[in-house]
């Protein structure tokens, strides 16, 4: 009986074991890690662990303990949202190697000293949210010497232990917003980086209130409503920077607080929604040489400033004060003064109206001047004045500044960077030579101030150059009566930024040239800038580009000469276009391209030549959200993407509905050629024969291709000829018998050889009309031409490369033609004088030679001339009449 009652536990345990492990499921190479689901009873509550990160996921699962059934390997453990209400000494017996807790948003009310005394690696710890939470008195983290943050926040905290950070040695974080701590007596503590003690109800900074001797960098304390202030206190806190407000500040309370951090070695103060008003005369007095470096009044009601008022400031480097609750209406360089070590002067958003308005000279030596987000209107060349060690200049989001002049006498000698964006500029002077980041972006103004070969001829040193969304036009960035470009001269360019600028394109296309002069230049951004159409040579010049952004225009074609020049290309991005097809030789001269996205356009086809000469460099690539048909010839694209390289967005990789069957709505990746595309290499073996005894059939039908032709137009004649529709008139019925149309220098050929054949063979016919000489007289030149055409009972046209390049000669061609729809008879016979290119052959005879119309072709055989004379004179003798059934010769 003893032996059953061992034996059915340890059979239910197997057979519980072994149904978890059959829920282990391993996907394709991208999906998460091994996941195992502990199917336990309903009352175990169980959760989601994840066996090779150790995780155990325990949110939400309605404890009220901590669960005992984990694996003991765990390291990461989330045990939020539950109704756990105690921690006990063994409640972490079994997972010591936990190094993340996170027990917040539970209702504990009561933590035994030993609770995180296994935990001795324990680095995170999470505990708010608690809300009736009572802290052992003492030892809580005696074990837990790695902690780096401990998150107490809103836990309803009256109290908080003396030794709470005592044997932490590094601790990052201690968060303790909004409990209801009304002192703080932490009289031994290690390094904590930062102590955020916002929202509870501290009112009195004195020695019996407030101990806190931990070495800090930040000490926040806003949103208490301090009262008192002791500055011995302050003079005793081991901080770098103290965060005060929330609830105003009575000038007490701040003089006691300066006189403490003149004692001290605090270097950062911040001042945030203190309700700080006026700036009492001496008011800092108590900071004359203090170590206060960085002062900042964030969010108060400062209504005016004065003279010398900061004087007593000697060692602040950087001053602020910003979102002012009141308007400061003027910024006058007296008020700093005396300010001998002030760097970085930051005044956003105070709704400052005039920055020297009086054209004083400025005393304090900036570095760095902020004044984003005011309501300037006005920046004059005087205004600056004495700051000849600026560098930085942020003048950004002033929605009414439309006047800017820096001229070579404003001062600026060593201005590096300035910002000018979401400005309403209208007039800009900016003679900066040394400067090297301009920010214009966002520009609303209603007249664009920039113009080509003016606006940019002083910044030869500009490096990084952004535009984004400043309404540019063509006009703005190229002059095409003098060809000179906006950014001519830009000698040293590595960054330009034209993003969002869709009326950029609104006239006409990016002209070649505007991009020349930018031989260092290594970004170039035109995303969303409705580009439809790229000259072949727009991008000459940019030898250096290194990333290519053109995403989201609507670019239908990429010539293959467009990025032929960019041979450091690094990153092209063409997503978001209407791209249906790629060159052949479109990366030709891009071996260095790794970064390639082509997402969202209309590539139903990829050729393996396109993409050869990048088969090395590139390792991202995003094809995404193209109708891709995924068939046998793709089978060189699955192994690319099976060697390192990583397929951007692949769920969204899709086959088209033009697939293989099974492919079709499915992603790339699904798609394996060793399966569905099986090589049959018997025939492929045949290949070369039949490759062979086509060269050999070819040639043997060119040599005797005229007998061959000749033979055919016999056996036409014999099997469709009695089909034919015939016009039912013959020569006599017209005023004229044929009219020969040429060009002037095909004039031997037709006096040599048509002439002469013509009275052998065809002498009933002697009213015939010889190019221009013979029109009708009195008559304009086409309509004298349209009057012979129309009367001719047949119309030859003598076509050679250079009749083709003649304006009127197609001109007298298209009549002929048109005369042919109208009067729907086969009057017109094409005469080939010359093999044409391609590429030089007029779209009319494309048009003519893809209707079957007749024609025939001229050649020096001998035996060749034989079938020509005969085919012309058969031809010449009939006139049939259109008929789509028969086909031409």
């Amino acid at each position: 009986m003893a032996n059953g009652s061992i034996l059915y536990p340890l059979l239910v345990a197997c057979l519980l074991v072994s149904s978890s492990f059959q829920s282990l499921h391993r996907h394709d190479g991208d999906a998460a890690m091994p996941s195992l689901t502990l199917d336990i009873d309903k009352s175990f509550h169980g959760c989601d662990q994840n066996l090779e990160l150790k995780k155990a996921s325990c949110s939400n699962k309605d404890l009220d303990t901590v669960p005992q059934n984990l694996s003991e390997d765990t390291e990461v453990l989330d045990l939020s949202k539950n109704n756990i209400t105690k921690l006990f000494n063994s409640s972490f017996e079994l997972y010591p190697l936990i190094t993340s807790l996170d027990i917040s948003h539970n209702d504990v009310r009561s933590i035994e000293s030993g609770a995180f005394y296994p935990l001795k690696g324990l680095l995170y710890l999470f505990l708010s949210a608690n809300r009736r939470l009572v802290l052992p008195a003492t030892g809580a983290f005696m074990m837990s010497s790695q902690l780096s943050i401990l998150e107490l926040t809103a836990s309803n905290l009256k109290s908080l232990p003396n030794d709470t950070l005592q044997w932490g040695l590094h601790i990052y974080i201690l968060h303790l917003w909004f409990n209801q701590l009304s002192f703080i007596n932490i009289s031994s503590c290690g390094m904590v980086k930062s102590v955020i003690l916002t929202g509870n109800r501290l009112q009195h900074l004195t020695a019996r209130d407030f101990i806190f001797v931990c070495h800090t960098d930040t000490l926040d304390l806003t949103k208490n409503h301090i009262q008192t202030v002791d500055p011995d206190v302050i003079a005793s806190l081991h901080v770098r920077s103290l965060v005060l407000g929330g609830y105003p500040l009575s000038d007490e309370v701040l003089a006691n607080i300066f006189i403490g951090i003149s004692k001290s070695d605090i270097e950062q103060l911040t001042i945030e929604k203190g309700s700080v008003g006026a700036f009492p005369e001496d008011f800092f007095d108590p900071l004359r040489d203090s170590s206060l470096s960085v002062l900042d009044f964030n969010s108060n009601d400062l209504s005016s400033l004065y003279s010398l008022v900061f004087s007593n400031l000697t060692k602040l480097i950087q001053f602020s004060f910003t979102y002012n609750n009141l308007p400061i209406d003027e910024i006058q360089p007296d008020f700093f003064e005396g300010m001998k070590a002030l760097r970085v002067l930051i005044i956003n958003y105070n709704q400052v109206r005039q920055v020297n308005p009086h054209n004083q000279t400025w005393t304090v030596d900036l570095s760095e001047f902020y004044l984003s987000g005011n309501l300037l209107t006005e920046i004059s060349a005087s205004v600056f004045l004495g700051l000849g060690n600026l560098t930085f200049l942020d003048m950004s989001s002033n929605k009414y500044l439309s006047f800017l002049e820096l001229t070579a006498f404003s001062g600026l000698d060593n201005i590096q960077t300035i910002y000018l964006t979401e400005s309403r500029i209208t007039v800009l002077e900016l003679y900066t030579p040394i400067l090297r980041s301009l920010s214009i972006n966002s520009l609303r103004s209603e007249y664009n101030p920039l113009r080509p070969g003016a606006s940019f001829q002083h910044l030869q040193s500009l490096v990084n150059l952004d535009m984004k969304d400043s309404g540019l036009d063509i006009w703005n960035i190229w002059n095409e009566n003098r060809n000179v470009s906006l950014f001519d001269g830009l000698l040293n360019l590595i960054n330009l930024e034209l993003s969002s600028n869709p009326s950029l394109c609104f006239i006409s296309d990016l002209p070649p040239g505007i991009f020349q002069q930018l031989s260092v230049l290594q970004e170039l951004n035109l995303d969303r800038c409705d580009i439809t159409n790229l000259h072949p040579l727009v991008f000459s010049g940019l030898e250096s580009l290194q990333k290519l952004s053109l995403k989201g225009n609507n670019i239908h074609h990429i010539h293959d000469d467009i990025l032929s020049g960019l041979g450091q290309i690094k990153s092209i991005n063409f997503e978001g276009n209407r791209i249906a097809y790629l060159e052949e030789l479109m990366f030709s001269n891009n071996w260095k391209l790794t970064d390639l996205s082509l997402a969202n356009n209309g590539l139903t086809r990829l050729n393996q030549s396109t993409f050869k000469p990048i088969f090395s460099s590139i390792s991202s690539l995003d094809l995404s959200m193209n109708p891709i048909d995924c068939n046998c010839e793709l089978k060189w694209l699955i192994d690319w993407l099976n060697k390192p390289i990583r397929l951007i967005d692949k769920e969204n990789t899709i086959c088209s509905s033009a697939s293989l069957e099974p492919l079709r709505e499915k992603p790339l990746l699904h798609f394996d050629p060793n399966e569905l595309c099986i090589i049959n290499y018997g025939i492929f073996s045949l290949i070369p024969l039949a490759s062979i005894s086509l060269v050999v059939i070819s040639v043997l039908v060119y040599h005797y291709r005229w007998q061959l032709r000749y033979k055919l137009f016999l056996l036409k004649l014999a099997v469709v000829g009695y089909k034919e529709m015939r016009d039912a008139r013959d020569n006599n019925d017209y005023e004229f018998d044929v009219n020969i149309i040429f060009y002037d220098d095909d004039e031997e050929w037709i006096r040599e050889q048509l002439r002469p054949a013509l009275e052998e063979r065809l002498q009933q016919f002697q009213r015939n009309v010889f190019g221009d000489e013979d029109l009708v007289l009195g008559m304009h030149y086409l309509d004298s031409v349209d009057y012979v055409v129309s009367h001719s009972y047949k119309t030859i046209i003598v076509l050679s490369r250079a009749a083709v390049h003649d304006h009127w000669f197609i001109l007298k061609f298209r009549t002929a033609m048109d005369h042919v729809s109208d009067t729907l008879t086969e009057f017109v016979v094409v005469v080939f004088l010359e093999d044409i290119p391609d590429d030089e052959m007029p779209f009319l005879a494309r048009l003519y030679l893809s209707d079957g119309r007749p024609y025939i072709h001229w050649t020096e055989n001998v035996r060749g001339q034989e079938y020509f004379w005969d085919e012309l004179t058969k031809n010449l003798t009939i006139n049939l009449r259109t008929n789509d059934l028969i086909p031409n010769e």
